[in-house]
């Protein structure tokens, strides 16, 4: 038990994160004028949420190789990422955008590559 809490609760920790930075009923000043500013955020944003995931699933399916546990820490992402811009078309000031998504998907990669690159560097 300590060892699923200590892989998978950063994960649950930072996915309550981000749905709580989505519970902000004002967008970020300025945004409107900008409407592609908010992609780098989105990509920064679920950068930690990949190296995460992919952290808890090497963990907890040791005898899986990268491939497999960097396609479900994606559809993890995916997931959250979808889910998370579901939730913001209830959240007043705020909208929905499957590129908001397709950021949060580029984000989860990014984070999975500097987890792999670190985790199989050798001391």
């Amino acid at each position: 038990m300590r060892k699923w809490l200590f892989l998978w609760a950063p994960v649950a920790a930072y996915i309550a994160f981000i749905f709580w930075l989505s519970s902000a009923p004002r967008p970020i000043p300025g945004i409107r004028q900008f409407p592609w500013l908010d992609k780098p955020l989105h990509t920064l944003e679920y950068a930690p949420l990949g190296a995460l995931l992919s952290r808890a699933l090497r963990h907890s399916l040791p005898s899986k190789g990268w491939r497999i546990v960097q396609a479900l820490a994606l559809i993890g992402a995916v997931f959250v990422g979808s889910a998370d811009e579901f939730y913001q078309r209830f959240v007043p000031l705020r909208f929905s955008s499957i590129w908001d998504t397709v950021a949060d998907c580029a984000g989860a990669l990014f984070g999975q590559a500097f987890y792999q690159r670190r985790s199989q560097r050798t001391p």
